[in-house]
């Protein structure tokens, strides 16, 4: 089982995921029309793996994001708390595959199963 990240960047992994975009080359956009209605999505679904400690803010000098590196999950995709902030304050290109499963499921986190090997394999690597 693979997750595909969404608005991870190999910054938040501090040379250990190289294969993860730059957030300075990220593309950017235009913000759907439904982006409140997405991120809403990714703060209710499930919290995989919550992290107590911060995170640097990747555009804000100085900042912090606490729980940036938590975990978070629909069964396919897989983001981090910090991406939650970077999504609503930066105009980044979200997968038109991740948009479109979240449409396709009315905005409403659906549920799986979070005890399966595989999937704790594959949630553990972005940690």
């Amino acid at each position: 089982m693979e997750l595909q990240p969404v608005a991870m960047y190999r910054e938040m992994y501090e040379g250990t995921h190289d294969e993860l975009p730059s957030v300075h080359t990220a593309p950017t956009g235009t913000v759907e029309p439904d982006r409140e209605q997405i991120l809403n999505y990714m703060r209710e679904v499930r919290a995989i793996f919550d992290v107590m400690g911060s995170s640097d803010h990747l555009f804000v000098e100085g900042a912090d994001i606490e729980g940036g590196p938590s975990l978070y999950s629909d069964g396919v995709w897989i983001w981090r708390e910090d991406s939650l902030e970077y999504l609503a304050e930066q105009p980044l290109t979200l997968p038109a595959e991740f948009v479109d499963r979240v449409r396709a499921f009315d905005y409403t986190p659906q549920s799986f199963d979070t005890r399966d090997p595989d999937f704790d394999a594959a949630f553990l690597s972005y940690f």
